[in-house]
């Protein structure tokens, strides 16, 4: 895949968003369109032989050198240092080949898609699976193995860090992510699904449910996940219109996916819903979306 070798900066003072999101660079127009990428694209950026991090590039503006990729201090960290260092610049985000059990064990990051091509029913959804938010890609997963193939797909990012810095190295912000950036949800981006629900992970002690389905849809989601961690004193709740982590966003990569961006239903979780609970939360939402599709 394209690369260019970059020279990673520190943001200018003009550029806040830089400073304060992690997540962001930016770099040279020329050198963005050479490797087939452009603004709101995410990138690989490989610092040494194996330290390579995700970031979404918010701005393109003329460097000199050309070569010049800047980012707040924050984002130097994800790939080690805060200071400034020579990286590579790659336009290949998932890994294409790799196996699961190989990127596990390599700490990569890999994209997967459980569909049959052309149901529009239902797609269950993880971008940030392996132990980048652990257990949610298990969770998508097993929804579509609940209601079958015919009736449900599963698309899921999983990404892994042999010395326990997946979060760090691998997050992107749903709002942030570009089909471009990612193969197999391009080709399912557009189908217009009847319903997309995600499952993610945060660190609130509780489990919020959002997104843009109706608030009817909401409710009895959250009385059946009540009822899936009954004892557990994991408060289940709905969010309030706009409020953070609920996924209401017509930006959001669950909204994108839904017909009309109308029907996406995202249920964020604490650590301790996914790993006590996350099958029996997994079943329960099946089971809400059975006699829907």
């Amino acid at each position: 895949m394209p690369t260019f070798d970059a020279s990673i900066a520190r943001a200018r003072p003009s550029q806040d968003d830089l400073r304060k999101r992690r997540e962001h660079c930016s770099a040279d127009p020329g050198r963005l369109a050479a490797i087939g990428c452009a603004v709101g694209h995410q990138v690989r950026i490989t610092r040494g032989a194996d330290r390579s991090g995700l970031y979404t590039v918010r701005e393109a503006r003329q460097e000199n050198p050309d070569g010049i990729v800047r980012m707040g201090a924050a984002g130097r960290r994800r790939l080690g240092t805060s200071g400034e260092f020579a990286a590579v610049v790659d336009s290949r985000v998932p890994h294409p080949t790799i196996s699961e059990e190989r990127a596990e064990a390599e700490g990569e990051f890999i994209e997967r898609l459980r569909d049959d091509g052309r149901q529009r029913r239902l797609i269950a959804i993880a971008p940030h699976g392996g132990e980048i938010e652990t257990r949610t890609d298990r969770q998508a997963e097993r929804v579509r193995s609940r209601l079958g193939s015919g009736v449900a797909s599963a698309w899921r990012c999983k990404g892994w860090d042999r010395d326990g810095g997946a979060f760090l190295r691998w997050h992107i912000t749903s709002t942030d992510i570009d089909e471009a950036s990612f193969p197999r949800l391009r080709s399912v981006i557009s189908r217009g699904f009847a319903h997309a629900v995600a499952f993610h992970g945060f660190d609130d002690p509780e489990i919020l449910i959002g997104g843009t389905a109706r608030p009817e849809l909401k409710e009895e989601v959250r009385c059946a996940l009540e009822r899936a961690t009954a004892g557990s004193g994991i408060e289940v709740r709905v969010a309030r219109p706009e409020e953070g982590f609920g996924g209401d966003g017509p930006g959001n990569v669950l909204n994108r996916l839904s017909a009309g961006g109308v029907n996406g239903l995202q249920i964020e979780q604490c650590l301790q819903a996914r790993l006590d609970h996350w099958r029996a939360i997994a079943n329960a939402v099946a089971e809400v979306y059975r006699p829907l599709l």
